[in-house]
């Protein structure tokens, strides 16, 4: 199921902007994956197989993945095609003819204004300025605790100076490697 999805999904966005009628031709394939993945007979029920398979239809999953689509975008303004996934000047042409396939900046508001979704909110994202490698100032790391091996000191006193480490660099950032653990886990 996951090579036929990913195969359906690829590109998902720009042919949802397909005839009806054509996309509906994918939707056998689909169906065969689902069948083959849960193995189902040939004449289970579609209905079935998308409760079996906990997946949802393919124009829902197109109309998921568009919307996920533009809210990625949405939330960064310096994005190509930020622009044009807002309202465009052709609004009264597609209104006035249904049946002009609509760009996805209007399938995706029909879309979110259905299931009430504002993308519009979408906190936008930071872009943090990146620091040359030459600027960057060398991380300082307190290496004292090496001195100790753990299989010739008892638990006890590499836990006291794990403690004592902790108090001394109190107002840092502390940072665990190596997969430690806590003494509750």
């Amino acid at each position: 199921n996951a090579l036929v999805r990913s195969r359906l999904d690829y590109g998902a966005v720009v042919y949802n902007s397909a005839r009806p009628s054509s996309l509906k031709m994918l939707d056998p394939v689909h169906h065969l994956g689902l069948r083959l993945a849960t193995g189902a007979f040939r004449t289970s029920p579609v209905l079935s197989l998308y409760a079996d398979s906990n997946q949802m239809p393919l124009s829902k999953r197109r109309q998921y993945l568009g919307l996920s689509y533009t809210s990625r975008i949405l939330s960064d303004p310096h994005h190509p095609t930020f622009s044009a996934l807002q309202q465009s000047q052709c609004a009264r042409l597609f209104e006035n003819k249904p049946s002009i396939v609509r760009p996805l900046s209007f399938r995706v508001h029909s879309d979110q204004s259905s299931l009430g979704l504002d993308l519009h909110g979408i906190n936008l994202l930071q872009k943090a300025e990146s620091i040359p490698p030459w600027k960057m100032l060398p991380v300082s790391c307190d290496w004292s605790f090496t001195r100790y091996s753990k299989h010739n000191v008892s638990p006890l006193l590499i836990q006291q100076e794990f403690l004592d480490l902790q108090n001394k660099y109190d107002d840092y950032t502390q940072f665990y490697t190596d997969g430690s653990k806590t003494s509750s886990a």
